[in-house]
């Protein structure tokens, strides 16, 4: 049998035991990031309403008098000038009747003229005594008696020449017509339903609502304006359509309503846009960006870069000496894909817009700045 010495275990176990110790682990990288230095651009500051279309004039044609339609002179859908005609109805009942008025009229201006000579002759005939008073009185009546018959045939030719011209319903206003309600040969009068619509589209008025807080502070800054000899604040308004493209042509502020409503705390504001071609309709709902006075230079930051918690918004800076720092920052309207900073942060601070999930305040990291934000400016709405 083999004898194992106690030197020769010894050795065997401090072989074994440096053999299975664990090597050292190597501290890892820091993370790395991207960022992006807080720089000032020109921006417009603006502000976001829902709005509603709304036209200047908006009417549904009606019938003035009775008649059975003859013709209707316009395609639906048709654009019209003002006065064009709309609908004819049958004017020879109204024809027939304007002529008998001016016969009545003509018949009350004759027996005026017997009554205005036989007074003229009675006068001269008193004198000598072969008149009476009281024959010269019925004799003035009589003349005033034509006067009256005479504005009463007068006015009956009035009454049929209007309702001989109601028979051709003609466009009060340029616009577009809608949909025709009645077919040639259909008996309207005064109390049938409308005949069409017709609608201005040009130029389109635009209702929004703004809070009294911003139209007190409007109102404010403009006096403020006013005392230092400058011109009040201009609002230019530009429309977002449904399809998220903006209208082409700026708008101007038309007015303001003259009361708060109770309810809402609100002030109905209307503007008013060219619409040559018709792009815009009545009744359309779309977003209103209303641009106060010219650009300003103010700070933007990537939209990439703010977080939120309990606290509110915040981003990730880094130092000089590339550690994480943290920022609670207030943020003012979109610009683009960016936020323009209210407060929070100055020019120069470098924020990060890629990594920020791997990385906590006091980390130092591996720091790359980029010019461009994470995503492209076809990812963001568009701006007027």
């Amino acid at each position: 049998m083999r004898t194992i010495t106690l030197p020769t275990v010894l050795v065997s176990v401090l072989f074994l035991t440096n053999g299975c110790s664990e090597p050292d682990v190597p501290t890892p990288p820091p993370p790395a990031v991207q960022f992006r230095t807080v720089e000032m651009r020109e921006v417009a500051t603006t502000f976001e309403f829902v709005a509603r279309t709304r036209a200047r004039e908006d009417t549904a044609i009606r019938a003035q008098v009775s008649g059975t339609i003859t013709e209707r002179s316009f395609q639906e859908g048709q654009y019209v000038d003002k006065g064009d005609l709309l609908y004819r109805i049958d004017p020879r009942p109204y024809e027939a009747a304007l002529d008998s008025a001016r016969a009545d009229l003509s018949r009350a201006r004759t027996n005026l003229e017997v009554f205005e000579r036989d007074l003229a002759r009675g006068i001269e005939l008193q004198p000598d005594g072969f008149i009476s008073a009281s024959e010269i009185d019925k004799l003035r009546g009589n003349r005033d008696s034509g006067v009256a018959a005479l504005e009463v045939a007068q006015a009956a030719v009035d009454k049929a020449e209007i309702d001989l011209g109601f028979t051709e319903i003609r466009a009060p206003f340029a616009g577009l017509t809608g949909r025709s309600q009645l077919s040639i040969g259909d008996l309207v009068s005064p109390s049938s339903d409308s005949l069409v619509t017709l609608v201005q589209n040009d130029p389109m008025l635009v209702d929004f609502d703004i809070s009294e807080q911003t139209v007190a502070q409007s109102l404010l800054e403009d006096q403020e304006r006013s005392l230092r000899g400058e011109d009040p604040i201009t609002y230019t308004p530009r429309l977002q359509l449904v399809n998220g493209q903006f209208y082409p042509l700026p708008g101007t502020i038309e007015f303001a309503n003259n009361r708060i409503n109770p309810t809402t705390g609100t002030i109905t504001v209307t503007a008013q846009f060219p619409n040559p071609d018709n792009l815009l309709l009545s009744g359309q709902f779309m977003r209103v960006f209303v641009q106060r006075g010219l650009k300003e230079e103010r700070l933007l930051i990537p939209q990439s870069a703010v977080m939120e918690d309990m606290q509110g918004r915040y981003v990730y800076t880094i130092d000089p000496k590339d550690i994480v720092g943290r920022r609670n920052v207030s943020l003012g309207q979109r610009e683009g894909v960016d936020w323009v900073v209210e407060a929070g942060l100055d020019q120069g601070n470098r924020v990060i817009v890629n990594g920020v999930q791997k990385v906590r305040p006091g980390m130092a990291v591996a720091a790359t700045e980029v010019t461009a934000a994470p995503y492209t400016e076809s990812d963001a709405p568009v701006k007027p």
